[in-house]
């Protein structure tokens, strides 16, 4: 009886499969900061392996951040253009 009713509590809060990833993404978060230390504990006994991931959690393997690029002033038709508009 007892198995029925944890199936049963179990099935309940179990998401729909249209909530999977976010229900997934929400579980990993959660963990995220004892993940990244088994991770940082295991580089620091010398694996490699985790050296790398955790560098690519990091984005250490990325370099620098892009510069943003800013947007462009007006061209010399448009300047011109306002120059020339009669004042209201």
């Amino acid at each position: 009886m007892d198995d029925v009713k944890e199936e049963t509590k179990a099935a309940v809060s179990a998401p729909r499969p249209r909530y999977c990833r976010t229900f997934a993404r929400k579980r990993v978060a959660e963990a995220l900061p004892e993940i990244v230390e088994a991770f940082a504990r295991e580089a620091k006994k010398g694996s490699v392996a985790h050296m790398k991931m955790l560098a690519t959690l990091g984005g250490l393997d990325k370099g620098e951040a892009p510069v943003v690029k800013k947007r462009r002033g007006k061209s010399v038709v448009r300047r011109l253009l306002d120059m020339t508009k009669d004042p209201v």
